[in-house]
């Protein structure tokens, strides 16, 4: 089940991939058997992983290993040498070596500049599930369809140890972040801690009711997060289980708060939304009507109405308090990637990879009129303050201006290079922010549709933009892992937070405008002062992309979503941000 899982998510990176560059390189005849003069496809991928330093992915397939450039897209190599399929892959910290894990039994070690095998590993009875480095990079661990876990020395090729106990495939291993520890999850339901030197049983785990999928330590190494059925936390010192918010079946996409702050929903690429009691954590309600994956929801402003749009084409009304269904809406050829509500409530903005959106009476749910302009995937919609204008942002590279009552399309700004990534109108309605992807921030006049200035700092591309609530100050989030807080009014830059290992997916303000909250793709949200750029604090505990922040309207809670399926609480003071429910 860990394959699958980790084979879907796979599939969507690589497509999203191709889908904005097709490379030229003829890879349909790279790693072919004896007499075979082509390839159609590249396989069933199982496993990805970036290089330490992100300019190369790893993705592991039913044919062998793919190796791309992570900034080009291109394929550099089609690593191949296992006899089966291959299902999990890991960079060694330097990221000179790549190990990769195969139902063949056998581990490979490949040197990822040449592309050159370096050894084969020997030993399994079995399927090999899972490979992980130690943090020195001098110790690979295995886990194995035999139910043992073994030791390797990577620059010798050795086998040190093994670890027996388990009593059903280990499907995941992985290293406390000072080396001493090393745990694993199986179908057992169990999660077993080892001395990483010794190989000595410490601590086993226990409360998983089904196989446990995925094991990861938070960076401080004091909590250990398990997925199966459910994520859960333990303390690594007394094995104690700490309360999550539970998942079901797969990972969260969109989260939104309702106007009282009391509840929050959450939609899924398990085709449901969940809807949560914002204040203690416990599951109210899960509503199961769409028949492909939820991308987006949101509340209405006066908080009685929830609205989903749904990779199958559709939008969902349903009361907020009961989760019955109020209506729905039905007309995009494509996926609905988005959706929103104007300030005052009255008009549904939905957009879709249909390349239009549509306007609906926010009350009844009827339709009113489809916007249509664009050329390519509309990626972000976003209301004025005053709720009469409309900006949307698409790959097309430009900005459309509408009149959100009639629809008429105001203007069109153009000006990037690229995919337009995000959109927001400042407090006042009087100017557009945009970042794209061609690494730059434009800031716009709404009443001229004129261009006013482009910020160029940013050495990636620009994935969140978000405006502070006085307006005076544009935060900008970038794959570049830093976040830059920009003058509004004269486009002056005026600090540079650094700190994320990794890219940055979203900035927020709470509502104060004291605090900027970000989340990156290492799992990691920071909290910063405003005001002074300083980094008041790092909350830690989710193990793979935070998708979302956001504050609750009173400011008093902060909600993270991430690609791993859980979605965190957090109680927000002045000083101190602490997990209220998870």
């Amino acid at each position: 089940m860990k394959k699958t899982l980790i084979s879907t998510l796979g599939l969507l990176i690589v497509s999203t991939l191709f889908s904005q560059k097709s490379p030229a390189q003829d890879y349909t005849r790279w790693g072919l058997p004896q007499g075979a003069i082509a390839r159609i496809g590249k396989g069933l991928e199982y496993d990805i992983a970036y290089s330490p330093d992100r300019t190369q992915l790893a993705v592991a397939s039913s044919i062998g290993i793919w190796l791309y450039n992570a900034h080009s897209d291109v394929e550099i190599a089609l690593l191949t040498g296992h006899s089966r399929k291959v299902v999990s892959v890991a960079y060694s910290p330097d990221g000179s070596t790549l190990a990769s894990g195969s139902d063949d039994k056998t581990i490979r070690l490949w040197d990822t500049a040449t592309g050159w095998h370096k050894s084969i590993l020997t030993g399994h009875k079995d399927g090999v599930s899972s490979v992980v480095f130690s943090p020195d990079g001098m110790t690979l661990a295995s886990g194995s369809n035999d139910k043992t876990i073994r030791l390797w020395n990577t620059v010798t090729g050795q086998h040190k140890r093994t670890l027996e106990g388990h009593k059903d495939w280990v499907i995941s291993v992985a290293f406390s972040p000072d080396g001493r520890t090393l745990a694993s999850g199986s179908g057992d339901t169990t999660i077993r801690l080892w001395d990483a030197v010794t190989g000595q049983h410490k601590r086993t785990l226990e409360g998983h009711t089904s196989w446990v999928f995925i094991v990861a330590y938070s960076p401080d190494g004091r909590t250990l997060a398990s997925r199966g059925p459910t994520i859960r936390f333990w303390d690594v010192v007394t094995g104690r289980h700490k309360p999550t918010l539970e998942v079901y079946r797969d990972w969260t996409v969109s989260t939104e708060y309702s106007s009282d702050s009391g509840t929050l929903g959450s939609g899924s690429s398990d085709d449901a939304i969940q809807l949560w009691d914002a204040v203690t954590g416990k599951h109210k309600d899960i509503l199961e009507d769409h028949s492909d994956n939820v991308m987006s929801v949101a509340f209405s402003p006066n908080g009685r109405t929830l609205v989903s749009g749904s990779f199958d084409g559709t939008i969902r009304l349903r009361d907020a308090v009961t989760g019955e269904q109020k209506g729905i809406l039905e007309g995009h050829s494509g996926s609905v990637m988005s959706v929103a509500f104007s300030p005052d409530g009255r008009t549904l903005a939905s957009g879709s990879w249909d390349e239009t959106f549509r306007l609906w009476d926010a009350t009844t749910g009827r339709f009113r009129q489809t916007l249509e302009g664009h050329t390519a995937y509309v990626e972000t919609v976003a209301f004025s303050p005053d709720s009469g204008s409309l900006a949307s942002g698409s790959r097309d590279r430009t900005i459309r201006l509408w009149d959100a009552v009639t629809g008429e399309q105001k203007g069109i700004l153009e000006g990037h290079s690229d995919s337009v990534m995000s959109v927001a109108f400042s407090p006042d309605g009087r100017t557009l922010a945009s970042g794209s992807d061609d690494h730059t921030i434009r800031l716009w006049n709404v009443a001229t549709e004129r261009f006013k200035r482009i910020l160029v700092r940013h050495t990636t591309g620009v994935s969140a933009v978000a405006f502070s609530p006085d307006g005076s100050t544009l935060a900008s989030g970038s794959v570049d892992r830093t976040i830059r807080l920009w003058d509004a009014e004269t486009g002056k830059l005026k600090e540079t937070l650094e700190g994320h290992a990794t890219g940055v997916t979203s900035v927020v303000y709470s509502p104060d405008g004291t605090t900027l909250a970000s989340g990156s793709g290492s799992g990691t949200i920071r909290l910063w002062d405003a005001t002074t750029g300083q980094h008041k604090q790092s909350l830690e505990g989710h193990t793979e992309m935070v998708s979302s922040v956001a504050y609750s309207r009173d400011g008093g809670t902060l909600a993270s979503g991430s690609w791993g399926g859980i979605i965190f609480l957090w109680t927000a003071q002045p000083t101190v941000v602490t997990p209220s429910s998870r």
